[in-house]
């Protein structure tokens, strides 16, 4: 009984994860790490800790900040396009037009035009006046709407096609011509759904995503459940076999990245930075060698193992390692499904982000992240690019390497003895 209870356990968890929708919205998100790299160098350089430096880049910081505006703050578009075109993919429907109406349809539900008088545009110090676009929910402010607004608009498009409802034109006629003539009473559809419900209605869809979703806020915030409850949530369903970050993405990115977004732009104009929760948080300091702080065990393998197995699996397993890709020694040890290492996998991870949290949140002897640092980099390296060239950043990196090690250690002792023992015995 307890058996096939355990099986669907792990079924439902498996069923969770290939879900389509949340599939294509870490697909999605994952298409604004290279935008927000990019935009996050140009912060780098605006926050460099030399004095020369900062009184040679000041007369320039405002141009600088130019990229930052078109990755960081737009990501929501970017997010938008990805959603929608993984999902299409899923679909076997035309990704280039149906992304464009979902772009379309987000303009209109999360932002409002608004307009700025002549006189007042003076008073402010403006050299132009007439229709503006506030850029807030152009940035991680508009993600859920983005996410939620892909979604109906693959799903419309899908629809209509499914029932015939799509204008056709003959053969003969270049493909990109016939779906865009085929997107037109979806598009139609979409557009007058979304309108609506905003100006038709006066429902601001924005802000009433974000109310639905606020309680979620509270484990993206900055305290100590916000760091232990995601690290729970992640490891727990990797012990299972299932990828963590699928089902955290969707919940959590949205709010890690409004974080950050808010980071950066204090960096940016030389304010306090406000949070520590972020998406870097994690990173940097906790999936130390992947999910589950493995480099540590990778590194216990390696060097301290007695069984041919565990030395063999700890070289092949090391350098990966070291630019944070585990799954070699999450699928080869198995730490999946493995009760030598279901207790270290989850504890070590917790106990880093407290010590994080601590030296971070409480103590402040560490800078909050203010950049994305391209993931594959070694830890240390990574730490000190997102927190803003910080080198205490780096140090706490390796504290918690050997923090880790120090909770693997007598698991992986017994992990090791066993195999000696098996190896023995064949």
């Amino acid at each position: 009984m307890n058996k096939i209870n355990f099986n669907k356990i792990v079924q439902t968890m498996g069923n969770i994860a290939n879900n389509r929708y949340l599939t294509a919205v870490r697909n999605g998100m994952s298409v604004i790490i290279p935008v927000t790299i990019i935009g996050s160098i140009f912060i780098i350089m605006l926050n460099l800790p030399i004095d020369a430096w900062k009184d040679f880049i000041t007369p320039y910081a405002d141009k600088l900040t130019i990229p930052m505006d078109f990755t960081m703050n737009f990501m929501s578009v970017y997010v938008c396009i990805g959603v929608a075109s993984s999902l299409c993919e899923v679909y076997k429907i035309d990704k280039v037009s149906t992304s464009v109406l979902a772009v379309l349809a987000f303009l209109i539900a999360a932002i409002s035009p608004a307009t700025i008088a002549e006189d007042v545009a003076k008073k402010a110090g403006l050299s132009v006046s007439g229709t503006f676009l506030p850029m807030g929910n152009f940035g991680a402010g508009g993600l859920f709407t983005a996410i939620i607004v892909s979604i109906f608009t693959v799903e419309v498009v899908r629809f209509c096609i499914k029932k015939n409802m799509v204008i056709k034109m003959p053969h003969g006629v270049p493909t990109s011509v016939v779906n865009s003539f085929a997107a037109l009473i979806p598009g139609a559809l979409v557009i007058v759904a979304v309108w609506i419900i905003k100006v038709g209605l006066n429902f601001d869809i924005n802000s009433a995503l974000q109310w639905v979703f606020s309680p979620i806020r509270y484990f993206a915030g900055d305290n100590v459940l916000s760091v232990i409850v995601p690290i729970l949530l992640i490891t727990i369903v990797w012990v299972f076999g299932i990828h963590g970050m699928i089902i955290a993405t969707p919940i959590l990115y949205p709010f890690w990245y409004d974080n950050l977004n808010a980071n950066i732009n204090a960096a940016a104009t030389g304010q306090v930075v406000p949070h520590f929760m972020t998406e870097q948080f994690f990173q940097w300091f906790i999936w130390i060698g992947g999910a589950g702080a493995t480099l540590s065990l990778a590194f216990l393998m390696a060097f301290f193992g007695k069984s041919e197995f565990s030395k063999k699996m700890g070289r092949f397993t090391l350098v990966p390692g070291i630019f944070n890709i585990n799954e070699p020694l999450i699928f080869g040890v198995p730490i999946v499904m493995n009760p030598f290492f279901a207790i270290p996998f989850v504890l070590a991870p917790v106990v880093m982000g407290i010590i994080t949290y601590l030296a971070m949140g409480v103590f402040h002897l560490v800078n909050y992240p203010i950049a994305i640092a391209p993931w594959t980099l070694p830890a240390p390296i990574g730490a000190m690019m997102a927190t803003g060239l910080d080198w205490r950043a780096a140090v706490l990196a390796i504290i918690n390497i050997i923090v880790a090690g120090i909770i693997y250690y007598p698991f992986f002792k017994a992990f090791d003895k066993n195999m000696i023992a098996k190896e023995q015995e064949a």
